[in-house]
């Protein structure tokens, strides 16, 4: 607190989406790279994604891995003037490693990269990345990693055909576009969180601390409707110390269309 494969051959006519290793498995899961388009534009963003399968019993984790975890990392080995975006992880699962509370994944999960050519990209691009990840089921972790690649030639961007798969990726949480103030205020060893909107409604929905080391992941997130605002508790974690700075939480389920990412910073 993260493979990956290719293959479409170059047709008459047709560009080139093309790759360097299929897919691997490592440790308890398998990785693979997937384009999501068939050619890359010069100039603008696209999406590529890393699909984990994780074996039956075992986990991954998020960026949050909670107590005892390992979030999925990429280090990209990128053609000169290409950029690579973060890792965007979609909404975690809650689990339990033997007594480590802990946040992450099972089955098959997508992550999403945005690629950024410069404006004068011309011909094929390789584009590699290095992934590694940690798996653990209730008694055992172990660690797995990656080499994978996508080769890609400048073209229209049209989507590829794994577009459907990285389209699915997109169920990322994102910030609210509705006008909210969320607060954060500490209690006698408590985080007390509070969400004021009146456009958004947190019944019943799922909540997860996205900043390692600032709420105890072994006891859940509920929000409540309050007098004025929505309104959650959580036990200060014992690896943070002096004051709480900052604090991202993801919200999903409930009556949310998207999950949401909300983010509060201490005033300076």
């Amino acid at each position: 607190m993260a493979g990956m494969n290719f293959s479409v051959l170059l047709a008459a006519g047709l560009p080139l989406v093309a790759p360097l290793s299929a897919a691997v498995k490592s440790g308890h899961a398998m990785a693979e790279l997937i384009a999501g388009v068939s050619s890359y534009q010069p100039g603008k963003s696209f999406p590529v994604a890393v699909r984990l399968t994780v074996d039956p019993g075992w986990h991954t984790y998020w960026i949050n891995p909670g107590v005892g975890g390992m979030p999925v990392k990429a280090t990209w080995t990128l053609p000169e003037g290409w950029t690579a975006g973060e890792l965007q992880q979609p909404v975690p699962k809650r689990f339990m490693t033997g007594d480590l509370p802990g946040f992450g994944y099972e089955g098959e999960t997508v992550f999403l990269v945005d690629l950024t050519p410069p404006a004068g990209a011309t011909g094929e691009a390789e584009c590699k990345v290095k992934l590694a990840w940690l798996t653990c089921d209730e008694s055992a972790c172990v660690p797995g990693d990656a080499e994978l690649s996508v080769k890609l030639e400048a073209g229209n961007g049209k989507p590829g055909k794994e577009a459907a798969a990285v389209e699915a990726a997109k169920k990322i949480p994102v910030p609210p576009a509705q006008d909210l103030l969320f607060g954060v205020e500490e209690r006698e060893g408590r985080l007390i969180l509070s969400v004021l909107s009146s456009e958004i409604d947190l019944a019943g929905v799922s909540a997860f601390p996205a900043t390692p080391d600032v709420i105890d992941p072994a006891e859940p997130l509920t929000f409540e409707k309050g007098k004025d605002a929505w309104m959650a508790s959580g036990k200060k974690s014992e690896y943070l110390k002096g004051p709480v700075t900052q604090l991202d939480i993801v919200v999903s389920g409930g009556k949310l269309k998207q999950p949401l990412l909300l983010s509060w910073r201490a005033e300076e």
